[in-house]
């Protein structure tokens, strides 16, 4: 017996239809197992545009507040503080915008007043008016 006629004697109408039965409950248990998966949700919140292949760059940024009793050193003057803003980056590979894997992960912390100088820009001194240029200039 030749192995074509014993493929088609295996494949019938009936086992066609179970078997692509099998198939798609399997594929529904499987999407459904990775939809409640923490990880895997986490995974699909933070994808990409579909266009994105390769290593990605990403940044986000949160506040952190007096009440969460956090206290860290600021990445830019070093000083301890409890409030501020703390920067996550990440570098990951990502497929079709889903990322894989991460490769690198790590935090910055900045205080209150960095924080607001790296996202306002610095502050422009107040200018005062010196007391001993007004008498001089009173005086004449």
């Amino acid at each position: 017996m030749c192995l074509g006629a014993a493929v088609a004697q295996l494949v019938t109408a009936g086992s066609i239809g179970f078997s692509a039965f099998v198939l798609m409950f399997g594929a529904f248990f499987l999407s459904f197992g990775a939809a409640v998966t923490p990880a895997i949700r986490r995974r699909l919140g933070r994808r990409h545009s579909v266009t994105e292949f390769g290593h990605v760059r990403t940044v986000d940024r949160r506040v952190v507040r007096e009440e969460e009793d956090e206290v860290f050193r600021c990445t830019a003057c070093d000083l301890p503080a409890r409030e501020g803003l703390v920067r996550r980056y990440r570098e990951e590979y990502a497929v079709a915008g889903v990322p894989l894997y991460t490769e690198s992960e790590g935090h910055n912390h900045y205080c209150l007043e960095c924080a607001s100088e790296e996202l306002l820009g610095p502050r422009e001194p107040t200018e005062q008016p010196d007391p001993e240029v007004e008498r001089e200039t009173d005086l004449h």
